[in-house]
């Protein structure tokens, strides 16, 4: 089972000091979304405190309250993604473009009915209902990096792999990765040590692609209430899904100085994962003056039952000018479900505005991703798997801040809008500033009637390391990434 696999890879990680196990990746990366919306509010950034858009459903439901009309729109999304990769002292470029719906969703307007000669601006003035889609995350990656490797090999990590699980190689599981080494001539086994030794040399060349696709998405039901147009409550239900492939080829060249010939290996990893869940979020906003508006939302854990399928297959061809011998293995598949609970976010708000011509605003988010949490699904028989993984959750992340900063100028029907946010390093052992995701936002809106044309452009910079393996103790290759994501939204909206 992969899972189990996969345990035994923490091992050697954890002993290197490294953080990137696959359950351990999926937890995190799972779990940091951002809440999608309207173009205005990509621009903007910043909206627990404002309500007042269609954006308000997937982030601060008493954002709903504010409206006096009922309101509809949609927002597709252009995305391209580069990812600048610094390997073995090489530089490479992945890019992917794709284009997907980021956002729509319908408000419903519901005034009070209140008796003759009643003050209307009293009590309670409307109760309003909303549904939204949000795609809380998108998966359009092209990793690749590629360079010549002077002090290891990956077979190294393959003899690594087959000394801690396995015995002699009588004891090798069949389609396993560390049999698939071993019948490769990737690895052979010293009797007198009663170890594992790479038969390859060092001066190869290494190459990997990662090809990422899918996205995460949320459908919210909502409501909105406004007692006295000062204080507004709301209370959403969310569900949530997953989507996520990826579809990954490690490649290394070189020579084995064992057989004595040139090899060119070629090693598979496939991965499709599918889920589903549930959260809830609850909000206010509180309006002491008509110029200040202040937010807040708390957004319960998402709990989710996820699928997930990992194929693996190592292929291995000797020969310089041609094939003198190939070794072809068929992909062994390990299938596995279990629940993931995503952590608990506490966001704060607020909106100040300034002479009726716009305003500005700030938000600020806690999360603890050291609570994201691992349970066995039904009829698994292994706990002892799950509790280590906890451990490892526990052990390698820890709680962040993430905060948004945003405006709005207008001009007649014309609107000025721009944005900068920061969502912040989840990991304990890595630099708070590298690791940490920056978003750069600006926009225009236009009004004319009771329809609105919304656009903006979002970029979003980030951080990562990615290892192909993992050596312990020894030099683990690493490339260093950085990571831009370049996105244009159009809203069209309509009031009714």
């Amino acid at each position: 089972m992969r899972f189990k696999v996969l345990l035994s890879m923490v091992a050697i990680i954890a002993t290197a000091g490294e953080l990137h196990a696959q359950y351990l990746a999926d937890a995190l990366r799972f779990s940091q979304t951002q809440s999608s919306s309207t173009a205005r509010f990509k621009a903007i950034g910043a909206q627990i405190g404002m309500g007042g858009d269609l954006s308000s459903i997937g982030s601060n439901p008493a954002g709903i309250g504010l409206f006096t009309k009922s309101e509809f729109s949609f927002t597709p999304e252009f995305n391209s993604y580069n990812a600048d990769a610094a390997y073995l002292g090489k530089t490479t470029l992945g890019k992917k473009d794709q284009l997907g719906l980021a956002h729509a969703a319908v408000v419903w307007n519901s005034t009070v009915s209140k008796p003759k000669g009643a003050k209307l601006e009293e009590g309670w003035i409307s109760f309003n209902y909303g549904l939204g889609y949000n795609r809380t995350k998108a998966y359009g990656d092209n990793i690749l990096f590629s360079g010549t490797n002077t002090q290891t090999s990956i077979a190294d990590y393959y003899a690594q792999l087959a000394t801690i699980n396995y015995g002699a190689p009588n004891s090798l599981p069949t389609g396993s990765l560390e049999r698939m080494a071993y019948d490769n001539y990737l690895i052979g086994y010293d009797k007198s040590k009663r170890q594992y030794f790479p038969e390859t040399d060092v001066n190869n060349v290494q190459t990997k692609n990662d090809l990422r696709t899918g996205s995460q998405g949320e459908i919210n039901f909502a409501f909105g209430a406004n007692y006295s147009n000062q204080f507004y409550i709301g209370a959403s239900i969310g569900i949530a899904s997953i989507n996520y492939i990826s579809n990954s080829n490690y490649k290394e060249k070189g020579y084995n100085v064992t057989e004595k010939n040139n090899y060119d290996m070629s090693y598979r990893q496939y991965q499709n994962t599918t889920g589903s869940g549930i959260n809830a979020k609850l909000g206010v906003i509180y309006r002491p003056i008509p110029t200040v508006r202040f937010g807040a939302t708390i957004e319960s854990p998402t709990w989710y039952t996820i699928n997930d399928s990992y194929s693996e297959g190592l292929d291995t061809k000797y020969g310089k000018t041609k094939v003198d011998s190939q070794f072809l293995n068929k992909d062994e598949t390990y299938d596995f479900v279990y629940n993931l609970r995503t952590p608990l976010k506490i966001s704060g708000g607020i909106g100040i505005f300034i002479n009726n011509q716009g305003f500005i605003s700030a938000d600020i988010d806690y999360v603890d991703y050291s609570t994201i949490n691992f349970s066995a699904a039904p009829n698994y028989d292994d706990p002892e798997v799950i509790l280590n993984n906890n451990r490892e959750i526990l052990n390698n992340y820890k709680s962040a801040i993430n905060y948004r900063l945003g405006g709005e100028y207008k001009i007649d029907k014309l609107m000025f809008r721009a944005g900068y946010g920061v969502q912040g390093n989840p990991y304990k052992a890595l630099d708070n500033d590298r690791f940490k995701i920056s978003t750069y936002s600006g926009g225009l809106g236009y009004r004319f009637n009771n329809i609105y044309v919304d656009m903006t452009y979002q970029q979003i910079v980030y951080n990562s390391d990615i290892k192909p393996y993992s050596l312990s103790p020894g030099n683990s290759p690493k490339a260093s990434i950085k990571n831009t994501r370049n996105n244009v939204f159009l809203t069209i909206g309509k009031r009714f």
